[in-house]
């Protein structure tokens, strides 16, 4: 989209809110300068020698309605009395509405008055998202409006009953003589401008429409940007997971174009069906600019519609559709990703361009197992994680071809480990067959490579190859929340790094900054630090994110007990429970059991208590059974050296890296480190003795 179309929009907007400019067009021989919303009692004309204003004596008034206040002389909208920023379309569409309450304003007087003939926009998303965000301001329903009905294929009606609150207000007629050595030429343009003192200004430069006004001015840096949850008008909720994967895509590609920060699906997907104002969700993510848009899909077709708003100012930057077969949906998304980053100007690397020319389509039966596969892996659950290995493995089948499913597929075998869905054994070769295959295919996958590099590190033990991985994949893709999260966990905690172990997280939370997950392992890396006040901090962060989240509360937990501070370690673990599913009177019976025990033992006893509970659990076998890491860390807190090794031993014959790898820094061994055993344990990983920051 041409930089002036864009800003030729916003330009009028802030002109009629703030400079109170009430038109612009290109001189022409006609005499009229078109159907422009002009403040009540004004009329502008433009003539071939000059520029006239002709006005007369205007009354404006503050318009009341509801909880709201419109001011027409300054542009401003309040609620209770406070400024709520409101520019660009929605203001003129505003001001349009309420100069004709309860009348119909057509679709084409909108069109006509916001979106010339030259303007290079889709005009019914346009109109539509300015709609959209008129009525999110406004705290108003398109369902059940207070405000703003809509007439389906028509236009809009403002309902509400409005106060007037008068205030007179002259405006002089004036005449502005055209100026003696200016002749006709289409190669300049009048501005107008007067409605507090009538004036016109030439611009006496070639430019040679409206349009190249606004190619003068800055546009806004963009350093950062948020893809906002793409919405689907199928109209069936069954196509949730097609709309939530096309916003997957969009932010995987746009991640890998040179923009310096795209937030990652998990934090933006917080505002799905949320009515919040732009700048506002800006904020909290902490970006520049916003994404949103739209998927339709009927039979094979599918449309794609999306704008690029600069959140600060609610400016609207650029806006178009898409519409492609299904089987061409992978291009159709580069596409898309490739015109927003034009827009916000993202540095694209000749690499980056072939890899967006080379991409190679795949049948549509493969894309939709493929997308049901990242919907299930989003949901981070052991029976989702199933689902998605099994869509896909249907992905792949249906095309042996299609690399991003093979990543998937890594992904889903790694996170079935994590989640004690299945073992190592079971789960880190899959997940290794599956990360080389979708390498062989594409060698430049970021996702594959980050994959590769949890299973160099958790199964392999192959720490220098899994930091080659990680680099990679972070080389490839710095917006990959997930490969910085690797990175720390997976290379360099486990080798002592602490101080970048913590750097990375801090940029996978600038990335993903609402991840619970990650919001966790921040709290972890700090106490593996050993700065268990940060670490307590983290978690208190986390919880506050979700209150619902039982992990966040477990790992509180875990750090109390290190810390000593066994009642509120107890009171954490109760809470965990009830939100892991036991039953009010179950969890409060565990708390008392381990309040009595404490009372009576002290810390020994405590711990004796937890390792008889969880031998029980493990003799009995099945799900959520401890791992032999777990009952190694509880031998240790009970003082028996030879358990703790013989199950050590075990954990490292397992391949529980995710756990085993970080033994050296677990607060529960920090007895061991002097038992040559220790040593050799870490040097059969090649982990190394002392921390290396």
């Amino acid at each position: 989209m041409a930089q002036g179309a864009a800003y030729g929009q916003w330009q009028v907007g802030e002109m009629w809110a703030t400079r109170k400019v009430a038109c612009w067009k290109a001189l022409t021989p006609a005499d009229d300068i078109g159907r422009w919303p002009k403040p009540r009692g004004t009329r502008i004309l433009l003539r071939q020698q000059g520029c006239a204003v002709a006005t007369s004596k205007a009354t404006l008034s503050v318009q009341r309605f509801g909880v709201y206040e419109f001011d027409p002389r300054s542009g401003e909208l309040r609620k209770h009395g406070l400024r709520i920023r409101l520019e660009g379309q929605p203001l003129a569409i505003l001001r349009m509405l309420l100069e004709r309450p309860r009348e119909l304003l057509t679709r084409e007087e909108l069109q006509k008055s916001l979106w010339p003939a030259d303007t290079f926009v889709d005009f019914d998303h346009s109109l539509n998202a300015a709609i959209k965000r008129l009525r999110r301001v406004l705290n108003d329903s398109a369902t059940t409006p207070r405000y703003i009905e809509t007439l389906a294929g028509r236009g809009y009606r403002f309902i509400a009953s409005i106060e007037q609150s008068e205030t007179a207000q002259s405006i002089a007629p004036a005449q502005v003589p055209a100026s003696p050595g200016v002749q006709r030429s289409s190669g300049r343009i009048w501005l107008i401008a007067g409605l507090a003192v009538a004036a016109a200004l030439l611009i006496a430069t070639n430019w040679g429409s409206p349009r190249s006004i606004f190619k003068s001015r800055t546009a806004p840096q963009i350093q950062s940007l948020a893809v906002l949850p793409l919405e689907n008008l199928s109209g069936d909720p069954l196509q949730e997971y097609f709309s939530d994967g096309m916003t997957d895509a969009l932010i995987t590609d746009l991640a890998q174009m040179g923009v310096p920060r795209v937030i990652s699906r998990t934090s933006v997907m917080r505002y799905k069906g949320l009515r919040k104002p732009l700048p506002e969700i800006a904020r909290e993510l902490g970006v520049d600019a916003v994404v949103e848009g739209t998927v339709a899909r009927s039979g094979s077709r599918i449309r794609i519609t999306s704008q690029l708003i600069y959140a600060p100012s609610d400016q609207h930057l650029w806006a178009r559709s898409y519409e492609r077969d299904v089987g061409d949906v992978i291009a159709l998304q580069g596409e898309v990703a490739q015109a927003i980053a034009s827009e916000v100007r993202a540095a694209l690397t000749p690499e980056q361009r072939k890899r967006l020319t080379a991409r190679v389509p795949t049948n549509p039966a493969a894309y939709e197992a493929y997308l049901r596969g990242r919907h299930y892996w989003n949901q981070r659950t052991p029976p989702a994680i199933l689902k998605s290995i099994e869509s896909y493995q249907e992905s792949v089948r249906q095309d042996p071809n299609f690399a991003p499913a093979y990543a998937g597929l890594a992904d889903a075998y790694n996170f079935s480990n994590i989640l004690s869905t299945l073992s190592p054994k079971e789960s880190f070769p899959k997940a290794k067959a599956a990360a080389l295959k979708a390498l062989e295919l594409d060698p430049d996958l970021a996702e594959a490579h980050a994959a590769l590099g949890l299973v160099k590190s958790h199964y392999d033990f192959d720490f220098p190859g899994a930091r080659q991985e990680f680099e990679k994949a972070i080389q490839l893709n710095p917006n990959y929340a997930n490969a910085h999260l690797f990175y720390s966990g997976g290379y360099c905690t486990p080798m002592g790094q602490h101080e970048r172990a913590i750097g990375e997280m801090k940029k996978a939370l600038e990335l993903d900054p609402f991840s619970l997950a990650l919001n966790n392992y921040m709290g972890m890396a700090y106490l593996f630090a050993g700065e268990y006040e940060k670490s307590r901090q983290q978690f208190e962060r986390t919880i506050d994110l979700d209150p619902t989240f039982p992990i966040a509360h477990y790992f509180l937990s875990h750090l109390f007990e290190q810390m000593g501070d066994y009642e509120r370690a107890i009171a954490e673990n109760e809470k965990g429970d009830l939100l892991s599913g036991a039953s009010p009177k179950e969890a409060e019976a565990e708390a008392v059991d381990f309040r009595k025990v404490l009372q009576a033992g002290g810390p020994q006893a405590y711990w004796q208590r937890q390792l008889k509970m969880r031998l029980e659990s493990f003799r009995q076998g099945g799900p959520g059974y401890p791992s032999a890491f777990e009952l190694a860390v509880l031998y240790a807190r009970t003082g028996d050296r030879e358990n703790t090794f013989k199950w050590l031993e075990k954990s490292y014959e397992n391949r529980e890296g995710q756990s085993i790898t970080l033994v050296r820094w677990m607060p529960a061994f920090k007895n061991l480190r002097v038992d040559p055993r220790f040593a050799d344990l870490l040097g059969r990983m090649g982990l190394p003795l002392e921390a290396s920051d």
